[in-house]
C-alpha cells in the first residue's frame, strides 16, 4: 500500500504541474518550461517511462496546437530530449523527431536526440540516417561525420538493408545524391499511419530540402507550399503515384547559385590563364 500511495502521489503531482503549467515562451529557443531530467527522476518514484511517455503526449499536443494556430513549433527536439532522458528505449521520439525535423533546421536540440537513438538501437538504420542527414545538411556541416554514421552499414549481416543504404555513407563523403535520398526518406515516412496528423511537418521540410528556405508568411497563398501539399497528399491518399509525386517534386529543387567569391576567383583564373597565353 504505501508502494500504491507513492505512484498516486507522484502521478498526482505531474499532473499538477501540467495542469498549472505556464503558456509556452515567445521566443523560438527557450526551454525554460522544462525540468531537468534528473529532477523529474526524483519526483517520478521509479516510474521513469511512464512520465517521459507524458512529457511526449504533451510535446505532440503543443504541436498538434501548432498547426492550427499556424504558428512554428520548434521545442520537439527538447521535448524529445527530456522523454529519452527518462527513457532511453522509449522509440517513438526518436523516429518522431527524425522523421519531421527539417535536416537544415537551425535549432540542433535534435542532434543529442538522435545521437542517443544511433547508440541504442545501432541495427536501425533509417534513424542513423536521420542523424546523418542532419549532420551534413544542418547549420554546422560535418559530411565526414556523416559518413562515418552510415559506414556501419556497409558490411552488415542484416539482409534487410537495401544496397543504396548500404553504400550511402560514399555519398555523404563525395557530397552527392544526398537530395534524392532526403526526399525519397520524407516521402516513405509520409506514408506511415503515425505520421497522418502531422503531414503538414512534412510540407515544410520537403520545401526547405529543395531549397527554399526563407519564412513562409501565407501558406494558402505561397505556390510552392501548395504545390507540394498537392504532391505530397495526392501520394499519400492514392491519387498520385509515389514515383510520379518524387519525380515532381525533385524537378522543384532550386538550382542553387554560385558564390559571389566563387564567381569572381574564377573570374581571376580565366584573367590570368589568357595573360600567360598571350605571352
Amino acid at each position: 500500500m504505501r508502494f500504491l500511495a507513492a505512484i498516486i502521489t507522484a502521478i498526482a503531482i505531474i499532473a499538477l504541474a501540467f495542469h498549472y503549467a505556464k503558456p509556452l515562451p515567445g521566443t523560438n529557443f527557450d526551454e525554460s518550461f522544462l525540468p531537468k531530467a534528473s529532477s523529474v527522476r526524483y519526483v517520478a518514484a521509479g516510474h521513469d517511462a511512464s512520465v517521459a511517455g507524458l512529457f511526449w503526449i504533451k510535446g505532440l499536443t503543443e504541436l498538434g496546437e501548432s498547426y492550427l494556430t499556424g504558428k512554428e513549433y520548434a521545442y520537439l527536439g527538447h521535448v524529445a530530449e527530456l522523454s529519452t532522458s527518462l527513457d532511453s528505449l522509449f522509440y517513438t521520439p526518436y523516429y518522431f523527431v527524425g522523421g519531421v525535423t527539417p535536416v537544415d533546421a537551425p535549432d540542433t536540440s535534435d542532434f543529442s536526440v538522435l545521437r542517443r537513438a544511433t547508440r541504442v538501437y545501432p541495427e536501425n538504420w533509417r534513424l542513423s540516417l536521420y542523424f546523418a542527414l542532419r549532420l551534413a545538411r544542418g547549420p554546422y556541416p560535418n559530411k565526414t561525420e556523416a559518413a562515418n554514421v552510415m559506414r556501419k552499414y556497409f558490411d552488415s549481416p542484416d539482409t534487410t538493408i537495401p544496397d543504396h543504404i548500404r553504400t550511402i555513407y560514399r555519398s555523404f563523403e563525395l557530397d552527392s545524391m544526398q537530395t534524392e535520398t532526403a526526399l525519397e526518406t520524407i516521402l516513405n515516412d509520409v506514408m506511415q499511419p503515425r505520421f497522418k496528423k502531422f503531414r503538414a511537418s512534412f510540407y515544410v521540410k520537403i520545401l526547405k530540402l529543395l531549397g527554399y528556405k526563407g519564412l513562409i508568411a501565407d501558406y494558402d497563398k505561397d505556390d510552392n507550399y501548395q504545390k507540394v501539399k498537392f504532391l505530397v497528399d495526392g501520394m499519400a491518399e492514392g491519387r498520385i503515384p509515389p514515383v510520379v509525386a518524387y519525380n515532381r517534386l525533385l524537378a522543384m529543387k532550386k538550382v542553387e547559385e554560385p558564390a559571389a567569391n566563387s564567381t569572381a576567383a574564377d573570374t581571376a583564373k580565366v584573367s590570368v590563364a589568357d595573360s600567360l597565353e598571350k605571352k
